[in-house]
């Protein structure tokens, strides 16, 4: 078995974890990584930093510019991997013309009908948990990093678990929340790997209406469905469309909430930069207002 720290060392991006397969065990094959590689023996998380460049123009108002929050491309680390003899699956569900739409073979999934929730199994590979606002965090970066998944059947160690907590529930994202999306009072638990984190309740519909920096995923990219809730006459409600995740909600990183927790990141973390990412006041529009945006 290779060594997590080995493995890290070659891996090649700012972010690497392995999470213990035994954090998968009793899930339903359409959210079962090994339903895209049935002779996997590890899962891979791997993140790459954002520059805070990227969000400065969404910041000002002056550009619009919504980082990306799905890493695609992982060509250096299946280089590495089949170097060493083994295979390597990067997760990227693409729509593909004349896809078959039933499993290949009794047992399986239909191809491309596997839904991982990739930000889970970075919580469980320890990189980091899930802010009160839905949104992955990692203690070095805060929301500022993209993530990508893989299978391969190179045993490797799973790294270690982190107990720390990165959000601190300072509530930025809900106060900077023009329509209210995020509930201030409604909110659950969710446990990974041992770690509890508190999820506020979001307003899903409201969050796919809002002019402040959020930006449409593809149904089809790797982690599409995002943990949230749904706000139904004050509750809480909707099944759950995978244990892990709670249906599509839009890229929120350079939204009024993700701008928000990368400010107050940035006031409780050092992150190198000469200036403050927030040096004016936010903007910030409601899509019933007067349209003037």
């Amino acid at each position: 078995m290779t060594a997590f720290d080995e493995f890290r060392e070659h891996a090649g991006y700012d972010l690497v974890g392995v999470p213990p397969m035994s954090c998968f065990d009793g899930l339903p094959p359409g959210e079962h990584p090994l339903s895209i590689f049935p002779d996997g023996k590890s899962v891979i998380v791997v993140g790459a930093h954002i520059r805070r460049g990227e969000f400065r123009s969404m910041e000002e108002g002056s550009l619009w510019k919504t980082p990306g929050r799905w890493l695609t491309s992982f060509e250096g680390i299946v280089r590495y991997i089949e170097s060493e003899g083994y295979e390597c699956v990067p997760y990227a569900p693409l729509d593909a013309p004349k896809m078959p739409k039933r499993p290949v073979r009794d047992g399986l999934c239909a191809p491309n009908a596997v839904r991982l929730s990739v930000e889970y199994a970075a919580v469980a590979a320890g990189l980091g948990d899930i802010g009160y606002h839905g949104m992955f965090m990692s203690e070095k970066y805060g929301t500022r990093q993209m993530l990508g998944l893989l299978v391969t059947d190179m045993p490797i160690s799973p790294s270690l678990m982190s107990a720390a907590s990165v959000c601190d529930k300072c509530m930025a994202c809900v106060d900077a929340c023009p329509l209210n999306a995020i509930s201030d009072t409604a909110s659950a638990q969710l446990g990974c790997n041992g770690h509890t984190m508190q999820i506020g309740a979001i307003n899903g519909n409201a969050c796919r209406a809002c002019p402040n920096g959020v930006s449409g995923d593809s149904k089809y990219f790797a982690g599409a469905d995002e943990l949230h809730f749904e706000i139904v006459n004050n509750q809480v409600a909707g099944d759950a469309k995978s244990t892990f995740a709670r249906g599509g909600l839009p890229n929120r990183l350079a939204a009024a909430c993700g701008r928000a927790c990368i400010a107050h990141f940035e006031e409780t973390h050092d992150t190198g930069y000469k200036i403050p990412f927030r040096v004016r006041e936010p903007w910030g529009f409601r899509p019933d207002e007067k349209r003037g945006w």
